[in-house]
């Protein structure tokens, strides 16, 4: 072990000499790209100093989930060195891997064939930094996303590094959402609230605000995972924090942030309490829309407010429900004619692939001339939403998930999100009653709710089977790496972990 750390301090130093030397050089020359080669190399040696807490980067990449260049991001870079580093760790055998094949994996493999066999009936090349939607980027990507998953489930980790990815994702959590809000701007944020105004014709638009609705939804979730949310309305630090959640939320102006936030506190009060504590939350949700219904008519909510609250009966002004509706109908409209159909998806049981292909690429070419699309001429959409379905922006994760791999896909994808459900829930079981509880609750959550909301509220392909490959590694992490006996099912009792048994059998 000595002989080791000696060896990797002294890489670091003749590394670091090189580098002053070098940008010392270089700075006065061109700073611009001297600074960004300088930030390279030092997080170089932030991997070389790491070493097999490389993952630990890997995780606050994830979470920071920042667009840097040419499309990639934190996201992407954190992957690239975390799988490198450890199978470079792996073949000087300091990092051991325990691996299991089991029906968690057998459905890893299945999803990821189904990928590759739409790759190979639609071959788009093999560039990885070509666009998003054109070339062999997005298959690149997904093949990063499953190696990186599989690594990930398959190292050997001390306990307590799980929690320092536990306290790391909480505070990125935080400050991803902001940097991501400045570095794309906010033009950005309101592209669907414009859609939905032009639509009406109506002068008075809604703002959406990405950043508060990911501030939310992550406060839902550390909430969750500390107390019973229905505890926390009755606590005076912790009702302050749930309420800012819900304002955060609403005042995104998005209705899927509301959703995300309510589903995370459902599971939480689940967890924690049981149907009772459910019951309670559901007497006091409505009472609380009640008693917003009755604000709103003494003094008008913000017109994003009120447009994330239109789910909900309340006396929202009718132009917010109408825009609301409407493009509840503009998105429906594509999913019919998607799925009902010939002019988008060739092969609705195993898919078309990732991106578009040469005649789609012409479609899109003849709208933005201001055309109605090539080979549409039947189709009663708009120029809008034919531009949105040709790039596969239906905004509903199965429709592009059977436009991409198919009905054989969606039924994959969706049964490997149910499974790491599964795990997830069993995990959580596993650690009732340990210190390890709030850090169960905290990654595995969003495991839960997943599947529904993947199938009912909001998602996409790529996105979401990249990160139902992390899950699957975090999920594993759990199993393998955590100080718990395994999880056993007691009859039909709830399991409960051997180390609170004997503590509860300890004389008092």
């Amino acid at each position: 072990m000595n002989n080791t750390r000696s060896i990797q301090g002294i890489a670091v130093l003749i590394v670091g000499m090189i580098t002053a030397i070098w940008l010392g050089v270089s700075i006065v020359t061109n700073q611009t790209d001297t600074i960004l080669r300088g930030g390279a190399v030092a997080l170089l040696i932030t991997c070389l100093l790491l070493g097999r807490r490389i993952w630990l980067l890997a995780i606050l990449f994830s979470v920071l989930d920042v667009q840097l260049i040419r499309g990639f991001g934190t996201l992407e870079i954190g992957r690239f060195l975390f799988i490198g580093f450890t199978l470079l760790l792996v073949l000087m055998r300091r990092q051991p891997l325990r691996f299991k094949f089991t029906e968690l994996e057998l459905w890893m493999l299945l999803v990821a064939g189904c990928v590759i066999q739409v790759y190979l009936r639609n071959p788009v090349g093999l560039s990885m930094f070509g666009a998003e939607a054109v070339g062999g980027r997005p298959y690149f990507l997904m093949g990063v996303a499953f190696l990186y998953g599989m690594v990930l489930a398959n190292i050997v980790v001390p306990a307590k590094e799980i929690r320092w990815a536990f306290w790391i994702s909480l505070w990125a959590g935080f400050i991803g959402p902001v940097l991501s809000h400045f570095r794309m701007g906010v033009g950005r944020q309101v592209d669907q609230s414009t859609m939905d105004n032009r639509t009406l014709g109506d002068d008075r638009r809604t703002a959406q605000i990405g950043v508060l609705g990911s501030f939310g939804v992550h406060l839902s979730r550390v909430v969750s995972s500390f107390v019973s949310p229905v505890r926390a309305m009755l606590h005076p630090l912790w009702f302050p924090v749930v309420l800012i959640s819900f304002v955060a939320a609403a005042g995104s102006g998005y209705r899927n942030m509301i959703a995300y936030v309510g589903i995370f506190y459902l599971i939480g009060i689940a967890y924690r309490g049981g149907v009772k504590s459910l019951i309670i939350a559901a007497g006091g949700g409505v009472m609380a829309l009640a008693a917003l219904a009755f604000v709103n008519v003494a003094a008008p909510l913000p017109p994003n407010v009120q447009r994330a609250l239109t789910p909900f009966p309340g006396t929202w002004e009718e132009q917010y429900v109408k825009q609301a509706e409407a493009s509840t109908e503009w998105r429906v409209e594509m999913w019919k004619e998607a799925l009902f159909t010939p002019y988008w998806i060739d092969n609705k049981v195993l898919g078309d692939g990732l991106g578009f292909n040469a005649r789609e690429l012409r479609m899109l070419q003849d709208v933005n001339e201001g055309g109605s699309g090539i080979g549409t001429e039947g189709s009663e959409l708009s120029s809008q939403q034919v531009g949105m379905m040709i790039t596969g922006g239906y905004h509903s994760a199965p429709v592009e998930t059977v436009r991409t791999v198919g009905y054989v896909g969606l039924i994959c994808v969706l049964t490997l999100m149910i499974r790491i459900a599964v795990h997830a829930h069993r995990q959580i079981l596993r650690c009732r009653g340990t210190e390890w509880y709030p850090v169960a609750l905290f990654f595995c959550i969003p495991m839960i709710a997943k599947p529904f909301i993947f199938t009912f509220i909001v998602g996409g392909f790529g996105q979401d089977v990249a990160g139902a490959f992390a899950s699957y590694a975090m999920v594993r992490i759990f199993e393998k790496n955590l100080p718990l006996p395994a999880y056993a099912r007691k009859g039909r009792g709830v399991h409960v972990p051997l180390a609170v048994l004997n503590r509860r059998k300890q004389p008092v």
